[in-house]
């Protein structure tokens, strides 16, 4: 046996293992944003991933060499559509107004014939030309060694695409699947035919890529005209700026709206203006706010202004299309930081007498984490006696136990006093909790009569009225985010069944 066929196998599971890694964070990050990327979305599509390969494991010796050899071929070259196939399946279900069992099953058969077909080779190869038990647990140990080593290998790859589009890693995905089909079949014919076509697919991948992503935007968030600026996977999740034919620029995360930059203007009013103007902070930590907007907004009321924003990815997408650096290259009291925000507040040795919270609903648990009464009290830790915390809410505060209710609580368990307003302006709620608050109704009302003259105001006293049904969210007591992520899902998809 000459030294090829000695190490063949083992670089075909290599190869097998940095494939399975690299297809795995595509789909489940595509197929995240396709759904819409609550933690109810990001389990049944991990799960999906995870069933198609134990399928392919079961099946793995079930059918003959002939038939893998031509089923590994078909799905290889069905690769070769990978990822832009499933998105234009997923435009014309949205376009045919099919119901949402249409987008589960899309999700699982591309999960099956993209998952499964490399969970196959580990065992079909392990019971390949092996006599014996001992012979068969070798083979096991280094065969199995090789498909770790090389999902580690395809993890590293997936790493130097952070805050790049598919066009980076999808070449690379290519030539590896080449390799494993020339491994795999040892057929030079259709290892050049697979390599030709992937030359031709990757001349114009990022075209493909951008027009596939408006396509969605324009047919399944239904924004006119749709035109991808920008779209990368950022190390936490994908990060997509589309503008619609209004010229209105949006900024979605995992196929969430995040932002548009309409709505700048009045959140930044009053998550970040009002309060900096009514108290004039020595200190101000922004935590989020990863398009940078606030901090001019804060700026000229504060003596330090401190950002705190944990997703590069999410701060590229800022300041190329929502706060331009020209805009920030002067200030010269201000300092961006890229960390963890409750990492920040633990290892600081500043106090802050405004804190602002500039992030996304809990809909996942790493956001809602950033709501809860031990974040809060964290962040009490380090204010100032008469600190004040300003959070956004995701609609206005009612007498019930929904999202707004339940954040109130949780800043009502950590501080003495809170104070909400409710902005049909901004088409949101703000909270502003404090051990004191340093202003009051009155102030709140004079500074903003000439921004919105109807505006609600929730003074400290009257908050309790509001929370007599609501569970503060702690730590452990998150079922928010998996029963709101469920009645989203199944009210986008399944109500009208």
């Amino acid at each position: 046996m000459n030294r090829y066929q000695i190490l063949r196998e083992p670089l075909l599971l290599f190869l097998v293992g940095a494939c399975l890694s690299i297809a795995q964070f595509v789909m489940i990050r595509d197929f995240v944003t396709i759904l819409y990327g609550e933690e109810v979305v990001i389990i049944l599509v991990t799960a999906a991933f995870f069933l198609g390969l134990s399928i392919g494991y079961f099946l793995s010796l079930k059918f003959s060499e002939k038939f893998f050899e031509n089923s590994f071929l078909t799905i290889a070259f069905l690769h070769l559509t990978f990822p832009f196939s499933y998105r234009m399946f997923a435009v014309g279900i949205a376009d045919s107004n099919m119901n949402g069992y249409w987008y589960v099953a899309l999700m699982f058969f591309y999960a099956l014939i993209f998952s499964s077909i490399f969970a196959v080779f580990l065992p079909r190869l392990i019971n390949k030309n092996t006599s014996g038990q001992t012979t068969t647990v070798q083979k096991l140990k280094v065969l199995y060694s090789m498909e770790l080593i090389g999902f580690a290998a395809g993890f590293a790859i997936v790493g130097l695409s952070w805050n790049k589009g598919v066009a980076f890693i999808i070449p690379i995905y290519w030539a590896l699947l080449a390799v494993v089909i020339q491994l795999a079949l040892q057929k030079k014919s259709w290892t050049v035919a697979f390599v030709l076509i992937a030359v031709i697919a990757g001349s114009s991948i990022k075209q493909i890529d951008e027009r596939s992503t408006a396509l969605l935007y324009e047919y399944k968030h239904h924004l006119d005209e749709a035109e991808t600026l920008l779209t990368i996977n950022s190390a936490y999740q994908k990060v997509e700026v589309i503008k619609d034919e209004d010229g209105e620029r949006y900024l979605y995360l995992d196929g969430l709206l995040n932002l548009n930059a309409s709505d700048l203007e009045d959140l930044n009013y009053y998550i970040a203006e009002i309060p900096a103007t009514l108290i004039k902070p020595e200190k101000t930590l922004i935590i989020g706010n990863g398009t940078l907007s606030s901090v001019p907004k804060v700026y000229p009321h504060s003596q330090f202004v401190q950002s705190v924003e944990l997703d590069s990815g999410v701060l590229l997408a800022g300041q190329q299309f929502f706060t331009p650096i020209e805009k920030l290259s002067n200030l010269d009291r201000w300092n961006l930081v890229i960390d963890d925000g409750k990492h920040f507040l633990k290892t600081t040795q500043d106090k802050f007498d405004l804190i602002i919270m500039d992030i996304p609903s809990p809909l996942t648990i790493q956001e809602a984490i950033l709501h809860t009464v031990e974040f809060y009290q964290l962040a009490q830790s380090k204010m100032t006696a008469q600190g004040v915390i300003a959070v956004q809410l995701s609609g206005p505060l009612q007498h019930n136990n929904r999202t707004p209710a339940r954040v109130v609580a949780a800043l009502s368990k950590a501080f003495q006093q809170v104070m909400v307003i409710n902005s049909d302006k901004a088409d949101r709620s703000f909270a502003y909790a404090s051990q004191q608050l340093p202003f009051n109704g009155k102030d709140m009302r004079l500074a903003t009569r000439r921004y919105e003259r109807g505006l609600e105001i929730i003074i400290p006293d009257d908050i309790a009225f509001y929370l007599t049904e609501a569970v503060p969210l702690a730590l452990d007591n998150l079922d928010l985010v998996l029963r709101r992520g469920w009645e989203r899902f199944a009210g986008r998809y399944f109500d009208n069944d």
